[in-house]
């Protein structure tokens, strides 16, 4: 599995000094958080999943969630669960074949409703529950969460396998405040005994407008809701201090260009430019990686993990000095002050995010090489 893999090789050395590596669900966890970059959603009532998900299409696709929550209508739930676990088997099928590897297929992950679904379906999947790397487990809270996780360490040890956990924060325990702030608490007490298992969390924008009758319009980024961003830096607060060993996903932006509206020029649509701003600010605040809903969303929010030169020297610089001193130190760029102590922990983030989306070339913007890719 690698970042931009449906890249053509000439057009990864014309733009990168350092190209993405390769990565696999073996990588160290807190990496592997920070590797799922773009994760794409997928209805698990939509047919033929695996032949999609090998399409030459979504080559650039690292991972994807088969959602049977809310993506699903109750009325189809049943036909839902039956259509995953027939998928599954078809890759497995396709695995033992040699019709394609696990290197060419995405990481998968499944979302589930409650535990008693979960149950379920590991039974019914049977062995073929190795396929995914992890079980996203929505509308987590206090009360159910200690549960979820339990659960799924019974299953890892059952089938003798290593499912992550994703919780997603989207309930009125979290967005109202008179009670967020116990609640983040008593999560962050709990995520921390279960640090091991959790990949990501993940955060429901849209949910926590639904509490509050609002929907995000398209031409507004999610830092312009203040009662979300007010939410957001709440929980970024709590998850993300140095010393632990989480990492937040940014939340879905549920907008994205019509298929019938093809932009020719080098500019991106305007809804395609709403989300490269807001990715912007995702990386600029803390997130890792972004739920998307569309494959065209893909590529917008992870050319935004991509590290310029200029900063993937400075944190070599930082991380390269700091056994010789941990004082100040000239960035090679002559315009900026790098101080060893207070840049070194922000400097080991950049090279993991440096090894596993890139690096670019001097005078290279990632939108250049979005553009271009976008518009080949």
């Amino acid at each position: 599995m690698k970042h931009f893999r449906g890249v053509h090789e000439e057009v990864i050395s014309h733009f990168f000094h350092v190209p993405p590596k390769e990565f696999s669900r073996n990588l160290e966890k807190k990496k592997l958080g920070i590797a799922l970059g773009a994760t794409l959603y997928i209805p698990g009532s939509m047919p033929n999943i695996t032949s999609k998900l090998t399409n030459d299409h979504l080559k650039n696709l690292t991972n994807a969630i088969i959602c049977l929550e809310d993506s699903i209508a109750d009325s189809e739930l049943i036909e839902a669960e039956n259509n995953v676990v027939h998928e599954l088997r078809l890759i497995e099928q396709a695995f033992e074949k040699g019709v394609t590897t696990k290197h060419e297929l995405p990481l998968l992950f499944l979302r589930i409703r409650n535990i008693e679904q979960l149950q379920k379906l590991a039974e019914q999947l049977g062995s073929t529950i190795h396929l995914f790397t992890g079980i996203v487990f929505p509308k987590c809270t206090t009360s159910n969460a200690e549960s979820f996780l339990a659960c799924l360490q019974t299953i890892n040890l059952h089938y003798s396998i290593h499912l992550y956990a994703l919780p997603i924060l989207e309930t009125k325990e979290i967005i109202y405040t008179e009670s967020r702030e116990q609640e983040l608490t008593e999560l962050y007490k709990l995520f921390k005994q279960f640090e091991d298992m959790i990949l990501t969390i993940r955060v429901g924008a849209t949910d926590f407008t639904s509490l509050f009758s609002l929907r995000r319009p398209g031409n507004r980024n999610v830092y312009d809701i203040k009662l979300i961003a007010d939410c957001l830096t709440a929980i970024l607060n709590k998850f993300t201090r140095q010393e632990d060993n989480f990492v937040i996903s940014g939340p879905v932006y549920d907008y994205f260009k019509p298929q019938n509206n093809m932009d020719l020029t080098n500019n991106l649509s305007d809804f395609e430019t709403v989300l490269w701003n807001e990715v912007q600010l995702d990386v600029a605040n803390g997130f890792s990686g972004k739920t998307c809903i569309h494959p065209s969303q893909i590529e917008i929010v992870n050319a935004a993990y991509i590290v310029p030169k200029e900063i993937y020297d400075d944190a070599r610089l930082i991380v390269g000095n700091k056994q010789e001193t941990n004082g100040v130190l000239r960035s090679s760029a002559r315009n900026k002050m790098n101080e060893v102590k207070p840049h070194y922990n922000w400097a080991l983030k950049i090279l993991i995010q440096a090894e596993i989306y890139g690096v670019l070339k001097e005078n290279v913007t990632s939108l250049d090489f979005l553009q271009h890719i976008k518009n080949v």
